[in-house]
Formats: structure tokens, C-alpha cells, sequence
């Protein structure tokens, strides 16, 4: 089963509500001495080709813009440019950085590095804006070039393409299952809700659990409920009917015969042995 897209951009959505975007430079022109050997870019660049043709390798994929095609060279992306002609492209070309917690968005989310444009004329008309923006030193400008810069930006996002890495995926939903437990502990936690709450089916949620956890989601629940207590009977003074309660447990009883399966231990054994 793919990957439900409600929940891929609710994903997406968390991660550029985050988005810290900075410009740096803007010009245009024709490109004199081309090509040249793989290098790391130092900075996020955005093309935009006016005309021309050459050759563009990203990241070991190769790509022959042509005329209305942007071109995205993340920060830190392997990069060779070729061509047969000392001068290949007249083209826009604006370096900027992009960021979420410090860390680039292109690391982040999966962007494509080249669209075409169905609209030129205005994307055109952004990249002037941005050469007239570039100058001034007002907080209008300011907020404008961000703005300018954020719809270049969805250009890219708009196509298919664009996706959270994967790696980035599993984390965040280990991450929001482990906070949400923990800050929910003391309640009623049905797998229902918490499908409900990362926009899967419940089927499709507690296979993509399994794969994470590798044990049912109503069992790792236990778990945690079962290793905070085993926390509270070292390290606090509290009762066992108070530890009971405020990690979910509806009797003393069900705490007991859950922990001594899960531990070896009844409760009081647990804290007179180990604490």
C-alpha cells in the first residue's frame, strides 16, 4: 500500500510552517567559462535559463535545461557543468539558503533539480523583482524578497516529486509516537486514535508501527506505561495506587499482574530489591 498523502502533507506542512529562508545574491546574464569539474556548492542557487543549452550533472544525475526550465543546486550537492560552447546559457541566477532547525530544507525534503515552467513571463517577473528588492535595506523589502523567495520555492514543491525523505519520515513518526505516549500516558490510548491523529487507516498504521517498533502498538503502549512505572517505583516515594493511576492503569491489580509478567517482579518486590 503507497503512503497516504493526507498525512504526507500534514508532514510536509509541519516542516515549512519551520521554513528559514535568507538571500543572498541575484544577477543575469550570460555564462562565460561554463563548464567546469565536480564541485560541492557552498550555497542553494536557483537558475533560471533564458536560452542556450548545456549539460547540468547534480548529484551524479544528469540534466540538459533548456529554455524556461529552473534549475535547483541545493547546498552541498555535487555539481558539474558542460558544455561545447564557451558560452552556453543566458540565464537568472540567485544564491540563498534555506533552513529548517538549522538544517537545510533540501536535507530535509525531497525536491526535484530542474522544472519547467508553464508560466515564464512571470517567473520572469519575480526575478526582476528580486534584482530591483536587492538594493534596498527596508523591512517592505525585506519581507518581499522572502515572500518572492518562498513562491520560487513552491514552484518546486508543487510537483509530484516533492516529498519528505524517507529517513526523515521514520523519524518524526517515532518521535511524535514516543512524545505523544509519554504526554498522554495517563489516558485512554487506542490505536483508533492515534491512526486518527498521524492521518492513516488503521490497518495501514499499525503495519507502518510494526515496522518501526516491531511489536503492536497496544503492547509498546504497555511497555512505556510498564517502564514508567518501574521509574517512579526508583526514584520517587510515591504509592502504588498513585503510580497506578497517573500512568493509566485502572487498579492496583491490573498494575501488579502486568508489571510481574513484564518484570519478574510484583510492584513492592521491584522496589525493595532495587531502589
Amino acid at each position: 500500500m503507497g503512503e497516504n498523502p493526507h498525512s504526507q502533507n500534514q508532514l510536509l506542512n509541519q516542516y515549512i510552517s519551520k521554513l528559514e529562508i535568507r538571500f543572498i545574491l541575484i544577477d543575469n546574464g550570460l555564462c562565460p567559462d561554463w563548464s567546469r569539474e565536480e564541485h560541492t556548492r557552498m550555497r542553494d542557487c536557483f537558475y533560471l535559463i533564458l536560452d542556450g543549452q548545456g549539460k547540468i550533472t547534480v548529484n551524479g544525475e544528469e540534466f540538459y535545461p533548456k529554455k524556461d526550465d529552473m534549475v535547483l543546486l541545493p547546498k552541498n550537492s555535487r555539481v558539474s557543468l558542460y558544455s561545447e560552447n564557451e558560452t552556453c546559457y543566458n540565464k537568472y541566477w540567485c544564491d540563498f539558503s534555506a533552513t529548517i532547525n538549522g538544517k537545510s530544507l533540501f536535507d530535509i525534503i525531497d525536491f526535484p533539480y530542474v522544472v519547467h515552467i508553464e508560466n515564464p513571463d512571470y517567473v520572469k517577473s519575480l526575478f526582476n523583482k528580486l534584482s530591483e528588492l536587492r538594493l534596498k535595506n527596508d523591512a517592505v523589502s525585506a519581507l518581499m524578497i522572502k515572500s518572492i523567495l518562498i513562491e520560487l520555492l513552491a514552484i518546486f514543491l508543487s510537483c509530484d516529486k516533492a516529498k519528505p525523505h524517507d529517513e526523515i519520515q521514520d523519524d518524526e513518526f517515532v518521535k511524535f509516537i514516543n512524545d505523544y505516549i509519554k504526554n498522554h500516558i495517563h489516558e485512554k490510548i487506542s490505536v483508533k486514535s492515534l491512526s486518527n491523529l498521524m492521518g492513516f487507516n488503521e490497518k495501514y498504521f499499525i503495519s507502518i508501527f510494526n515496522k518501526h517498533f516491531g511489536i503492536t502498538p497496544a503492547l509498546y503502549i504497555k511497555h512505556m506505561r510498564l517502564e514508567t512505572a518501574k521509574y517512579d517505583l526508583l526514584y520517587t516515594d510515591h504509592s502504588i495506587a498513585f503510580i497506578a493511576d497517573t500512568i493509566g492503569f485502572s487498579t492496583i491489580q491490573k498494575l501488579s499482574k502486568d508489571f510481574k509478567e513484564y518484570t519478574g517482579f510484583t510492584p513492592t518486590e521491584f522496589r525493595k530489591t532495587f531502589k
